[in-house]
Order: structure tokens, then sequence, then C-alpha cells
């Protein structure tokens, strides 16, 4: 009997795992599987490995490391992933989830567990040709841990300061001999608090995932249900001009969250050439927040208080359907992909506000409140659906040269109702946006690129008339270079861009109502590296310049202004060691800063916001089926006061957690 032979395809994926920190190929710039160094955009992949390096306990911990993208500057933050890209929030309209939009409401956010991520894959820049209505930015894309043919168990166990406790379990494989049905559950257990009181970051995850498979068809069915207590305020008192440490909310200060998707992935290969899918979800939130809000009254350290309740309940339906296919037209290897996707959310929300309950002693904020909180509500309504078409074609001709161009138009509408305010409003609209771009491959590596991309958001604001506002649309000049040294484990990337937005909402100074008045350039430059120093050392660095101006807008004084939580320079650095071989193999350690720069806080530029320089540290180690870590971020405990838009926010402070994973 001979023995039996195993042939493993490392190959990889743009929806699979990474080996290491480098991954070789992403959808997120073209929705098919395509190289990163003959896509003609900026791409960066955080794989999971970075993650689990890093100790990241949140999507924003997990991209703190990559060009182009700022986050902390709302301070400690949990209910929300606070991220922006060249100079643009995609908390709300960048935030996607397997290729499919997450969708928000106003204070709902679908919250992502980063233990049941696989990847995050980053376009920077305008992508709505693909994705439809988005800010110019660009988008964060969370590919969720799907079945594979590996039978595979892992258990995990975390603790750490400030009073975090968690558990992790992550099991899959094959449910049939023949590897025809695969599955996978993922699931998460987290009791923990912040760095201030009423501060708290507990959740409940489960993620099963199921592959039924042919050498044809593939189709994973996805769910999961995220069930989490969170602080409803991140606003801390300043009575007197003197800020506290006591979050506007105290006792009161609670959002507790139930959210739920289910979807499905479908491809099915037609013929070698030609290859169909859809991905389909549909996901809920049931939203219930409390917090208490300042009177104005104060009297030494005691501060009037009156409660506030709000209940918002956000539905989202989305399907994509595409069809791919691989042919030649005389010296031409064309990709073309066309699709039909469809998007409709819905979100009814309500606030109801209490009479002033006993004043806030800010010496003693653990204090409990006594008021009576009545019942919101659910009296206001938004709905918006939007219908895309859209084509691409990814060409390859000559000796390494690609060139890319996709058009698509969007059907958009939206409605608004809200009675006890008079409101009732509805707006549709027809865009049609479009990108291309060029890209020569070198056999030794370099890929220099450039390219031209649109956008356009919908605005949810009312003018002086009570009507919806037209959208605001964005549009990007790029260009760039990627290179990796064949045969190595390096990635270098550099890109420089000018982004335009145009016509979005801005409140007038003096009416109060809003016009599509506001236009903002900005214009900046990444760097990036991924480099293999030497077999167990590793080293990621980073950096960006951004720099934006108020080019139009309602209020004179703002235009050639910087806007808000843009600053100019952000860099970082992160060292990975693990020893190879000899009595301390499988021992590591990494160590790593982040430089965020100064940066405005208003519109007006009246206050600039330190510079902020966190340092994070990792300890490990790896033997047999078990690995130990000790993760440490913002190691040196700065805490900075950040003000944003009149609001105050501390820096989080240090956390440490201990980890134990056994895998088998």
């Amino acid at each position: 009997m001979l023995p039996t032979l195993t042939v493993e395809n490392d190959e990889q994926s743009a929806w699979g795992p990474v080996d290491g920190y480098i991954a070789e190929t992403s959808a997120v710039g073209t929705k098919t599987d395509t190289p990163i160094l003959a896509t003609p955009r900026a791409i960066s992949v955080v794989t999971r490995e970075e993650m689990e390096d890093r100790g990241a306990r949140t999507v924003v911990d997990a991209v703190g490391y990559t060009a182009g993208v700022v986050s902390g500057t709302y301070g400690y933050d949990p209910p929300f992933d606070s991220i922006y890209i060249r100079g643009f929030p995609v908390t709300a309209n960048g935030d996607f989830l397997d290729g499919l939009r997450q969708g928000a409401g106003l204070l709902s956010r679908f919250r992502t567990e980063v233990y049941g991520l696989e990847r995050i894959d980053i376009i920077k820049g305008p992508a709505a040709v693909l994705y439809g209505q988005m800010v110019p930015g660009g988008l964060i894309n969370r590919i969720s841990r799907m079945p594979v043919d590996r039978t595979f168990h892992e258990v995990q166990g975390q603790a750490g300061d400030p009073d975090w406790l968690q558990a992790a379990f992550d099991f899959g494989g094959r449910a049939t001999e023949d590897a025809s049905v695969l599955y996978r559950f993922t699931g998460v257990a987290r009791d923990a608090d912040g760095p201030r009181a009423h501060t708290d970051n507990n959740e409940i995850y489960l993620a099963p995932a199921v592959t039924f498979q042919n050498d044809t068809t593939r189709l994973t069915v996805l769910a999961n249900i995220l069930d989490a207590e969170l602080p409803s305020s991140r606003v801390y008192y300043q009575p007197g001009g003197v800020l506290t440490k006591a979050p506007v909310g105290t006792s009161f200060n609670l959002l507790d969250q139930t959210q739920q998707q289910i979807g499905y992935r479908l491809e099915h290969d037609l013929n070698d050439a030609v290859t169909v899918r859809q991905n389909l979800r549909y996901g809920r939130i049931d939203n219930t927040s409390s917090w208490l809000l300042p009177t104005g009254t104060e009297r030494g350290p005691y501060v009037g208080v009156y409660a506030i309740s709000y209940k918002e309940v956000l539905d989202i339906f989305q399907v994509d359907t595409q069809i791919q296919a691989r042919f030649a037209a005389g010296p031409i290897q064309h990709k073309v992909l066309a699709g039909l996707d469809y998007t409709w959310g819905s979100t009814n929300y309500g606030r109801a506000y209490s009479t002033m309950v006993a004043p806030l002693n800010l010496l003693d904020p653990n204090a409990p409140n006594v008021g009576l909180i009545p019942r919101p509500a659910m009296t206001e309504r938004i709905r918006v659906d939007q219908l895309g078409l859209y084509v691409q074609d990814q060409m390859e001709f000559g000796d390494g040269w690609h060139f890319t161009i996709a058009g698509r138009q969007d059907f958009t509408g939206q409605q608004q109702t809200a009675p006890l305010r008079d409101v009732s409003a509805a707006r549709d609209e027809r865009t049609f946006t479009w990108q291309a771009g060029l890209l020569y491959e070198f056999d030794f590596g370099l890929s220099p690129y450039v390219s031209y991309a649109t956008s356009f958001l919908p605005s949810y604001n009312l003018d002086q008339f009570g009507a919806l506002l037209p959208s605001s649309t964005g549009e990007q000049y790029e260009a760039g270079v990627k290179y990796q040294p064949r045969g190595s484990r390096s990635l270098f990337t550099a890109a420089a861009y000018q982004i335009t937005q145009s016509n979005y909402a801005v409140q007038d100074p003096v009416n109060l109502y809003y016009t599509a008045v506001g236009n903002v350039r900005v214009r900046g430059f990444e760097a990036e590296a991924l480099v293999q120093l030497a077999d167990g050392l590793d080293l990621t660095a980073a950096y960006t310049f951004t720099r934006g101006e108020i080019i139009g807008g309602a209020d004179a004084a703002a235009i050639g202004k910087t806007p808000v939580n843009m600053p100019e320079n952000v860099a970082s650095l992160w060292l990975k060691y693990t020893v190879l071989d000899g009595p301390a193999k499988g021992f590591g350690f990494g160590a790593g800063i982040r430089y965020i720069g100064a940066y405005w806080a208003d519109h007006l530029n009246t206050y600039k916001n330190s510079a902020q320089f966190p340092v994070d540290a990792a300890l490990y180690y790896a033997k047999d089926n078990w690995r130990l870590a000790l993760n440490a971020r913002n190691l040196f405990d700065q805490q900075e006061a950040l003000e944003n838009e009149g609001a105050w926010y501390w820096q989080q402070g240090r956390t440490v957690i201990a980890s134990a994973t056994y895998r088998w």
C-alpha cells in the first residue's frame, strides 16, 4: 500500500485567508479576483495574522497602521467604528461586509466583531461605480471567516485591564466525507468596561456558516447575531469651562443593541469562461438608548440634567447579481463584469425627554440618578432604495498593459416623514458614475498606474422649503506605483491624488436650514511598505500627507479653512520578530508607534487638537497547539482631551490584554 499523497494549492483567493502580512489578490477594487499589482487603484489589505499580532479588538484597531486611514479623532468610541479615509468619514457610508453595504441609521450602526473576520480590504478614493452611493474617500470591506476544506478547532480566553474578560471559539471543516458540505461556527462572549465609569463594552456574538459545493457551484449561507451593551454617549461634561472625566449620561449612559444578519454567496460556473454570482443579505438592528444631558444650571459641583430615551429599528436588504466572462478579442484579453444590485433600507426612530432629574454631583458621578424616562414614540421614518446597473471591462494587452474602465447608472429614491415636526419629503434621482485606470506591469514587479473615478452620495438634509437636497458628488485623480520584487515577501506602494467633493449639505449659519453649496478639495500622498527584512523579521510602515481646503459654502468665513478631523501628517511603524530555531523557538515580540498629527476641531479653524503618538507592544509564544500573547495598546497611557465640533472626548488610555489560544 502506497502512503496517501496530499496536494495543497497555496494560491490566494481575493476572499480567502492570507498567510502572513501580504495579500497578493483583492476584489475590493474590481469585484473580481484580481492581483493587487494589476489593479490601477490604491488598495490595502489587513490580514488575520496582523490583527492577531497587534491584538486588534476592533476594526479601528485593525486599520490603524494603514496608509490613508485616520482613526481616534473621537477618543474612546466603542459604539461606532469612527474611521476616515483620505479625509472623509466612512463610518456610515463606507462600511461593507463581504461585498455588501452594512447600512446605518441615525444612532444604529452594524457592529463588526473583529474575531469573526478573515481579512479587511480597503480601497481609497471613490468606488461608487461598483458599490453605489458613498463618500469619495473610499470604503472598508470586512471579509468574514468562511468555511474551508480543513478540519480545525480553536478556543481562546482573554483577560485584561481595564476590566476585560472574553472567551471565543472557532470550529470548522467537512460535514461530509466528500467535502460537498463544509461548515464553520464562530462565537464570542465578552464582559468588559471602558476607561471611565458607565462605558461598558459587553457582547455576545454567534456566526454560523455552511457551504454546499460541487464541481461547478458553490453556495455559502452566512448568518450572525450580535447583542451588545455599550455607552450611548462618549461626550464628557465641561461645567464652567472645566473638562471632567464624567461622561454625559453617567448611570443612564446605555446603548442596548441587538443585530441580526443572514444571507448567502452563490457562485456558479456556466463553463470555463463564464461565471454567475449572487450575494444577498438581510440585516436588522433593534437599538434602545438612554443618556442624560445638562440643562445649563450649575451650582458648584452639581449640574442640572434631564434624561433622554431613544429607540430605533433599522432594516436593510441587499442583493448583487453579477455575470463575469473571459474572452479574447484579437490581441486583447477581456474580463468583463456586468451586474445589477438593489438596496432597500428603512429606519424608524423616536426620542422622548423627561423632566429634570436630581442634579448630578460631578464629584460622585457614579451615584444613581432618579428620573422617569418615558417610552419614545417611533414616529419618524427614513426610507431609501437604490437600483444600480454596472459594467466593467478589465483588458490586458501588449507586454504588461492593463486598462480598466467601468460605468454605472443608479436610480435612487428616499422618503422622510416626521409628523410631529411636520416633515414629509421625497426625492428621486438618476446618477451616472464611471472610472478608468491604466497600469503597466513590468516583469521585475513594478506597476505604475493612473486612474480617475467619480462618486455620489444622497443628502438627508432639507432646504428652506422642506425639500430634500440633491446628492453631493465626488471625483478623484490618482497616480501611483506598486512594487513587489519577484520571489520576495515584500510589497511597496505609493500614491498621489486629488479629490473634490461638491454640493454637499451645509447649514446656513443665520437661518439654520441647509443648502447644497459645500465644496471641499483634498490633495494628498500616501506610502506604505510591508517588508520581510529577514526570516522571522517583518516591518510595516505607512505615511500619509493630507491637505484639505473648504472651497465653497454658505459660511464665507469657512472658505479657505481646513475641514475637521484632517491631520496633515499621519505615520505608523510596526516591527515584529519571531525566533524560528533554537531553545527560544516560537517566542516573539512586536512594537509599533502611530503618529496622528494635530488637526482642527471646527470648520472655522479656531481650535486645533494636539498630536497623538500612542505606542503599542506585544509579546507572544507559540508551541505545539498553544499560542500565548500579551498585547498593550497605548503602552505609555497617553490620554489627551479631544475637542470635535463643540464636544469634548477623551483619548482611550492604556489597555493590556493577555490571551491564550489552543488549536487542534
